[in-house]
């Protein structure tokens, strides 16, 4: 028996430093997913990178193999087809960085519509060619034993073996802490994930009028589906939700010292002066942010999948309320045009449509119109129906990610300037950086509020909400402006602007979530709440439970504690949870 082993082993101890450098990138790639899904500890780190490192060794070897065996001779071929690996690799990290998520099937339609004028910036271009000079180097240094197409074959078959036997006997997913389990989720290649989230068995849609009893008593465990006699006291007959692109409290000097208060003036007076709340993130990317905050329901993928049969914005306009989306970037970006005609809105306008506009077609550029000119037409859409019941959602674009938008088209903003603005800080600002887009976001929302004021648009039958569509994680280029981090940092703020004065007071409950946005807002329109949905008014002192619904598997937070449920847990109580978040009570 040891002599066998030792035959086989022998196999890969031929090329192990080329193999074990080619494995450097994964392993960076773990370093970085640990730290993003604040899963470091002593065991992830130490047998976690052990493991890791094992997993992407056999599945480095089985590229390279796999490639001498087929034919490749040349390092130039090789090196290309690292590079084409480590790029899914990268786009992992990229996505771990921004999203604190790993990169999975609903992402793969985003690249169609995407803005790459990133790729251009000096820093991008490096780390690409980076991606393939560290391979071909690595390899002409390295590749020491030009071993028979045959030797090749034997040591793929190995590798597989290897990797199979380590995935039935993962000391990481053996442990089920909720850190090993993160760890554990970071072993497959990217690749890998993309393949099991095809092959994941998903939970089938159901719609109840009653749910079974197993459901049901799984709903009052989770604090759900809960209805009280709660109706807010004001009621408003126009009503503007800003959907900002990915906004967080960090962004808020409120809650960051290290913001300048210049950068965030008006956020602040309006987290001083008017209703705030601070919410837990229910979904990521604005499809499925917008998707949630439209429904209540943390399972945005089911609902817009089924043609919203929740959605408070059906429910308005079914009472009256003239129905409009209102964004910056393009109307069709992923068929988003006929996903929201069925949220319920009658008229959807965006860049196409700004771009046949004389005044807004020179203000349409990388990913649409300017957050000032949208503003602008908002304002005039408004004064145009002011005698109307009117729902409106804004949806702004110039803070998208990676950097914010990096022309401003002419539009002037007056430089950051004040006592607690250091040199450091205001390099940071003189770049195209999130900060600066939120900065600048933070001035244009100013001028927006001033022209209703101004225009007698913000009545007592008027509201303005201020929200994110979902929030923004990542610290790139920023400097030391996020360096303190505390929760709240990944929080989504909002913030009810209205000359009436609401009576009712904030909610207390630290789980309240983007699931509270759709019930909300329909008391604030003087409208129950169906029953069905998972969030309750944040004017509403109750129980929460708050789902956040990642690529294979949900995060529940509430009073009790927190947990992290697999899509394929095996465990009765998962499934019956996981077959409700896959329902419906119309």
């Amino acid at each position: 028996m040891l002599s066998f082993i030792k035959k086989y082993l022998l196999l890969l101890k031929q090329d192990f430093w080329l193999f074990a450098v080619l494995s450097i990138p994964g392993l960076i790639f773990y370093f970085i997913g640990i730290y993003n899904l604040e899963a470091a500890n002593w065991f992830t780190i130490s047998v976690g990178t052990i493991n890791k490192f094992a997993f992407e060794f056999f599945t480095v070897s089985i590229i390279f193999c796999f490639l001498h065996t087929i034919g490749f001779k040349k390092k130039q071929a090789f090196a290309t087809a690292f590079f084409l690996y480590y790029i899914t690799i990268t786009a992992d990290v990229v996505l771990l960085l921004y999203f604190k998520e790993r990169f999975g099937i609903k992402y793969l339609p985003t690249l169609a519509g995407g803005q790459y004028k990133f790729l251009f910036d000096i820093r991008t271009i490096l780390l690409i060619l980076s991606l393939y000079f560290f391979p071909y180097l690595t390899i002409k240094k390295l590749w020491l034993h030009r071993q028979s197409r045959h030797i090749s074959a034997k040591k793929i078959a190995l590798c597989a073996v290897l990797i199979l036997l380590l995935a039935i006997i993962n000391p990481i997913a053996m442990r089920k802490d909720t850190s090993s389990f993160y760890a554990a989720r970071l072993m497959n290649t990217t690749v890998a994930e993309i393949l099991k989230d095809l092959t994941l068995k998903k939970y089938e849609y159901k719609e109840y009028d009653v749910l079974p009893a197993d459901l049901n008593a799984a709903a009052l465990d989770y604090d759900l589906f809960n209805p009280t006699d709660f109706k807010n006291k004001n009621v408003y007959e126009r009503i503007i939700l800003i959907t900002t692109e990915a906004f967080s409290d960090k962004f808020i000097k409120s809650f960051n010292p290290a913001i300048p208060a210049q950068a965030s003036d008006v956020f602040d007076n309006l987290v001083k002066n008017y209703p705030f709340a601070s919410l837990k993130p229910s979904a990521l990317s604005t499809l499925y942010g917008l998707s949630v905050i439209f429904s209540g329901h943390p399972n945005a993928e089911m609902i817009y999948k089924n043609d919203f049969p929740l959605s408070f914005v059906k429910i308005l306009r079914s009472n009256g309320f003239r129905t409009a989306f209102i964004r910056g970037a393009a109307e069709d970006y992923m068929d988003e045009h006929i996903i929201f005609k069925s949220a319920g809105f009658d008229e959807i306008y965006g860049a196409k449509y700004f771009e046949r506009i004389a005044q807004y077609s020179n203000y349409v550029a990388w990913w649409g119109l300017t957050d000032r000119k949208l503003f602008e037409y908002s304002a005039d859409y408004l004064q145009k129906h002011k005698n109307e019941k009117v729902f409106i959602n804004i949806m702004t674009v110039d803070t998208h990610v990676p950097s914010g938008r990096d022309d401003y088209l002419g539009q002037q903003y007056p430089p950051l300037q004040g006592g607690d603005l250091d040199e450091k800080t205001a390099k940071i600002y003189s770049g195209v950086n999130m900060a600066r887009a939120f900065s600048y976001y933070n001035y244009d929302l100013g001028i927006f509020l001033q022209n209703l004021a101004d225009r007698g648009l913000l009545d007592d039958k008027t509201i303005v909400i201020v929200t994110g569509d979902h929030p923004f994680f990542a610290n790139v280029d920023t400097g030391n402006l996020f360096k303190n981090h505390r929760p709240v940092f990944d929080e989504v703020p909002l913030i009810f602007v209205s000359s009436k004065e609401i009576e009712e007071t904030i909610s207390y409950n630290i789980f309240k979530s983007q699931q509270d946005i759709a019930p909300t807002i329909l008391g604030l329109a003087g409208l129950p709440t169906p029953r069905g949905m998972f969030g309750r008014s944040v004017f509403e002192e109750t129980p929460r439970t708050v789902f956040y619904m990642k690529n294979g598997y949900v995060i529940i937070k509430n009073a009790k504690g927190a947990k992290v449920i697999s899509f394929d847990s095996r465990k009765p109580e998962d499934k019956i949870l996981l077959q409700l978040l896959n329902s419906v009570i119309k």
